[in-house]
């Protein structure tokens, strides 16, 4: 058997290892190809417009083709695609991936498991309910491998619970779901004809667009997400929040959830989670928080205090694929009291064996998410946190957030630069003002916004790194995304004297 030949052994590893040598050979092709690619990224530029190709019809092969011709076809793929391996890269929040964390991901598609259940992954959903463990009693809840509503776990004690999904956008809506069954009247049985008030939840106006989403996949329309202002520094007022509530009562409505942000999407800010915390307490309110962004500071005993109020949450949005070097996707959903989520939400798996203990059955995860099929997303994260180390991880971060705090300053420091807030994380917003003020009004700051897009490009153009350009209160600012572990002064320096030769250039010319 170990000698025989199919006509499937070029396309798939033979069970019985007949073809065990062929396909040692074209992994180590795919291996050579990735670290050839991967260890050359500080010679392409971080991003590069120019390369992106148009898509056009496509027709899949009717014979199939060969290796050889495939693997020509991937080299120029991969060499233009978005690289953030390059230490200049600080568009957005997409982190050099860890090496260990790489090669799992072809692990874990050779072994090619469903999440959706036991019977179908049954080391990693133990792999899994251990990790999101960890994350719980990262955030000051307690941890519990254990699973809501049954087994030895009484269905009257709250025990957290988590998972992962794939990206925060699905872990927000997945907690915006159970907070409106929870609070918001119960739609899981009757839908929303036999509600008495329109449900909407309140957020500050700079939280992420998945709430947008959320608010119409669960039926509130637009106005079910309910913007509260924010100040200067881009957090929400908390003085705002009590009239607000007022207005949307007299009119109706039915509140049902504060979220408070820890780092908004375009400027980083944490919200003051512990005055939100109490809000919620007293209005009868779900207390979500989306720390998709910024949660990774809890790995960090010096940075930690920073989400003080996090524990105070029913719900947490956290993205480790952001922070932590974990290959997308790899984000997850937690629940203080997991009893919320299997009331909530939970539908039993009918297709197999059932989540319940009391025959001897194991859980399915996919009972107690808005998702079926599942990638494994735990073992890349087990394997990265293993390889670098929650210290190492910690010590990436806190330099992380004093490069922040030196960019800031060279900024504030010069008379050509304009800082839009200080940082409260890895982020930096900023633009070019030039050597005098802009005046106010709205045609000059048309072509400050234009001067803004003109500086982008240049430092793109020059290979130093990328910045992204990212719409704030109307204008248009360069936010400098800080996530790489060899970002240092020097690149930055090198960055902001690009910024200022194009703004100068720019005054000229555009």
């Amino acid at each position: 058997m170990s000698d025989r030949v199919t006509e499937n052994s070029a396309h798939f590893i033979d069970p019985a290892g007949s073809n065990r040598d062929a396909m040692r050979s074209l992994g180590y092709r795919f291996v050579d190809l990735l670290v050839d690619v991967a260890s050359n990224a500080l010679a392409r530029p971080a991003f590069d417009r120019d390369t992106a190709p148009e898509p056009g019809p496509y027709h899949p092969s009717e014979e199939g083709r060969s290796v050889a011709e495939l693997m020509n076809e991937l080299g120029p793929i991969l060499s233009t695609s978005l690289n953030p391996a390059h230490p200049g890269y600080m568009g957005h929040m997409d982190t050099l991936a860890s090496a260990v964390g790489i090669f799992s991901d072809a692990l874990v598609s050779a072994a090619n498991n469903n999440m959706l259940s036991w019977e179908m992954s049954p080391v990693f959903t133990a792999m899994e309910r251990q990790m999101t463990s960890w994350f719980t009693g990262l955030f000051g809840w307690e941890r519990s491998e254990t699973f809501p509503g049954g087994g030895e776990v009484p269905h009257d004690e709250a025990v957290p619970f988590g998972q992962l999904v794939s990206g925060g956008t699905l872990a927000n809506m997945t907690a915006m779901l159970v907070a409106r069954n929870a609070l918001g009247g119960d739609t899981k049985q009757d839908g929303l004809a036999r509600l008495d008030a329109p449900p909407v939840f309140l957020a500050t106006k700079n939280a992420h667009f998945s709430f947008a989403k959320a608010a119409n996949l669960l039926g509130l329309g637009k106005e079910g997400w309910v913007g509260l202002p924010t100040d200067d520094h881009g957090a929400v007022r908390i003085d705002s929040i009590g009239p607000v509530l007022e207005k949307v009562r007299r009119e109706g409505r039915r509140p049902f959830a504060l979220v408070g942000v820890a780092g908004t999407t375009v400027t980083g800010t944490i919200d003051p989670l512990p005055e939100l915390a109490e809000i919620a307490e007293r209005e009868g309110l779900w207390f979500h928080v989306d720390a998709a962004l910024g949660g990774a500071i809890a790995v960090s005993e010096r940075l930690r205090s920073r989400l003080s109020g996090v524990e105070r949450a029913r719900s947490i949005t956290f993205n480790p694929q952001k922070w932590l070097f974990v290959p997308k996707t790899c984000a997850s959903i937690l629940f203080r009291d997991g009893r919320d989520v299997d009331t909530h939400l939970r539908e039993a798996f009918v297709y197999g064996t059932s989540h319940r203990r009391e025959h001897g059955e194991h859980y399915n995860l996919g009972e107690w998410t808005l998702q079926g099929t599942r990638r494994v997303d735990v073992l890349k994260l087990y394997l990265t946190l293993e390889h670098i180390g929650r210290r190492r991880l910690a010590r990436i971060i806190e330099r992380h957030l004093d490069l922040a705090s030196y960019l800031a300053e060279q900024i504030e420091a010069h008379d050509e630069l304009e800082l839009l807030t200080k940082p409260d994380l890895n982020i930096v917003n900023f633009r070019y003002r030039g050597p005098s003020p802009w005046d106010d009004c709205e045609k000059v700051a048309m072509r400050c916004d234009r001067i803004t897009a003109s500086i982008q490009r240049s430092v793109e153009d020059s290979g130093l790194g990328w910045l992204s350009l990212p719409e704030y209160r109307g204008r248009r600012y360069l936010r400098a995304v800080i996530l790489h572990p060899d970002t240092d002064e020097r690149r930055l320096d090198a960055i902001l004297d690009e910024v200022v030769r194009a703004g100068r250039e720019a005054l000229r010319t555009v």
